[in-house]
């Protein structure tokens, strides 16, 4: 019988305290983005603003965030075993 062994995950590198100080910064941006998103002038403003929203999620996801990007939104169902 051959065994696999397979690499242990390492844990991911912590980034350090000027990561910390831009996500800090980043979460802040992104209140007031929320903000001009609900008080935009057209549909058109409303959705660009919406996907910088993306963009800027994605770059807080970088840094180490955990919120979510749709609050509220359920998750992909569990299959059943």
């Amino acid at each position: 019988m051959t065994t696999v062994q397979t690499p242990a995950q390492a844990a991911p590198p912590v980034l350090g305290f000027l990561p910390d100080l831009q996500r800090e910064r980043l979460v802040a941006l992104r209140a007031g983005l929320l903000s001009e998103q609900a008080a935009a002038v057209s549909p058109a403003v409303g959705r660009a603003l919406e996907m910088a929203d993306a963009y800027l999620f994605l770059a807080l996801g970088y840094l180490g965030h955990t919120d979510e990007l749709f609050p509220g939104e359920s998750g992909p169902e569990a299959s059943p075993p």
